[in-house]
Formats: C-alpha cells, sequence, structure tokens
C-alpha cells in the first residue's frame, strides 16, 4: 500500500547490530528470548502464506474469498500442512520452498536468515550462561528472572549495590564467554555474506 511506512522490527533492529547489542539484546530478554522469535515466525508464516493465497486468487481472476468446492474434505488440515512445512523451510533455510508464489522474497529471506543468525546466538549466549551456573549462580536466576535483586540482596544478606555490582562482574562474564564465539560464527553469516 502506497503511504503505509513498515514497522521495523526487533529482527530489523537485531539484523543491523554489532555483535555486542547482539549480545545485549539476548541478555536483556533472555527468559523468553525464543518464545519472542517462535511469535515472529508465527507472523512471517501468516504473511507468506496471506500474500500466497492473494496471488493465486489474483492469478485466477478471482476477487474476494471463494468457496472451497475442489472436494477437499478438510482444507483446515492442508493449512496444517502447510504452517509445518513453512516452518520446517524456515528453519532450515530453504528459502525457495518457503518463499514460493511470494512478492516480498527478499524482505522474507532477510528475516529468515536474521532467525536463524538469531536462534544460533541464542544458543552460544545460553550455553555461557550454563557455563556461570557453578561461579554465579544468584546471576544465573536473576538473568532467568527467577529472583529480583532486592530478594538475593535479602537472602544474602547484603545491599542491593553490592548484588548489581556482582551481577555486573557476571554480565561481564557471560558477554566475554560469548563474544568469542559470535565473532567466529559472524564470518559465516548469510546477511554478511551478502546471500
Amino acid at each position: 500500500m502506497k503511504g503505509v511506512k513498515e514497522e521495523v522490527t526487533f529482527v530489523d533492529i537485531y539484523q543491523m547490530s554489532g555483535i555486542d547489542k547482539r549480545i545485549d539484546f539476548i541478555i536483556d530478554h533472555y527468559p523468553y528470548f525464543i518464545r519472542m522469535l517462535d511469535a515472529f515466525e508465527v507472523g512471517l508464516i501468516t504473511n507468506i502464506k496471506r500474500e500466497r493465497r492473494y496471488n493465486r486468487c489474483a492469478g485466477n481472476g478471482e476477487i474476494g474469498v471463494r468457496v472451497q468446492t475442489s472436494g477437499n474434505p478438510d482444507p483446515t488440515g492442508n493449512e496444517g500442512s502447510t504452517n509445518g512445512d513453512l516452518r520446517t523451510y524456515i528453519r532450515q533455510g530453504n528459502f525457495m520452498a518457503a518463499l514460493k508464489g511470494t512478492d516480498n522474497f527478499f524482505t522474507y529471506k532477510s528475516q529468515i536468515i536474521t532467525l536463524m543468525d538469531m536462534r544460533d546466538d541464542y544458543e552460544v549466549v545460553s550455553a555461557a550462561v550454563d557455563s556461570l551456573n557453578d561461579e554465579q549462580p544468584q546471576y544465573v536466576s536473576y538473568l532467568q528472572r527467577e529472583r529480583s535483586i532486592a530478594e538475593t540482596a535479602e537472602t544474602e544478606g547484603v545491599t542491593e549495590e553490592a548484588i548489581r555490582s556482582r551481577f555486573y562482574r557476571g554480565r561481564k562474564l557471560l558477554i566475554k564467554r560469548t563474544k568469542t564465539f559470535m565473532q567466529n560464527n559472524s564470518k559465516y553469516s548469510l546477511l554478511l555474506k551478502g546471500a
């Protein structure tokens, strides 16, 4: 639609960010990061399906919604299969299969690649978080939103400022452990290679 400005999503922001900002983003959203990606993926799948459906109807010269007359007893079952297929294609990076029949191929492709990178980056951060469990268990609990700074300070019998300082050191250690791997992985990012 002309005159309608597309909204910038967190996936777009992540795509344009450097490694430091990406790590910060994952840490700041750690407990629900994967759910955010899953929700975005559902929206992407919905957009792809709608675009395909519109293009199919437009290609047939149909206007509006047509009643199913193909004799297919379960059109909903076919759509569910399409959702599963699209999800599989997206997660595998099979752009041709996922985006066949769409107009926004390059936009969707970029989003799919970024989602793949985000999932990979999360795995690296998650492994680093697991490695902190013995050294900084209170920070890991805080990171997973199981306990607040105030609750940790009360339990430990120290000031909130002492806990903030300890958590700051935990975050720095987490970033250090994560950054090396993410820098190495970025050499193989499809987006950076212009795929």
